[in-house]
């Protein structure tokens, strides 16, 4: 009987461990991964985030925590691509299992960037067209 409990418990726990076994599952890195984020940008920064690709990749949208219109042009792109980076590291570093990360940085409902984080690949930004986009 205590054998075949520990089986049992382990196959619990393995399947527990699997990316994207269940809706809940991917709420819960959801929730993980905009926490994550706003460690870094401020609480209240991101406006969503959703798990997708079976768990592997994470699609987020978040408030920008350091634009400011007297900005230069250079020094607000700058600033843009480390609010990316600095999230995307926390992000990738804790929630092993995600792949890539899709992301949007607006300013109210202007969007200021876009891009994409991986594993495998370096940082991709896509600035507005007033950012030299």
């Amino acid at each position: 009987m205590r054998s075949r409990l520990a089986v049992v418990s382990v196959v619990v726990v393995v399947l527990g461990l699997v990316p994207g076994a269940s809706a809940q599952d991917a709420a819960t890195t959801a929730t993980i991964a905009k926490n994550l984020a706003e460690n870094i940008l401020g609480k209240g920064q991101v406006r969503s985030s959703r798990i997708v690709n079976d768990g592997r990749r994470l699609e987020i949208v978040w408030e920008s925590a350091t634009f400011k219109p007297a900005n230069t042009r250079d020094h607000t792109r700058d600033l843009l691509r480390v609010e990316a980076e600095f999230a995307a590291a926390s992000i990738f570093r804790v929630l092993t299992a995600l792949r890539e990360m899709q992301f949007e940085i607006v300013l109210g409902k202007r969007s200021l960037a876009t891009g994409s984080a991986s594993r495998e690949r370096p940082l991709l930004v896509t600035y507005a067209s007033d950012l030299g986009g």
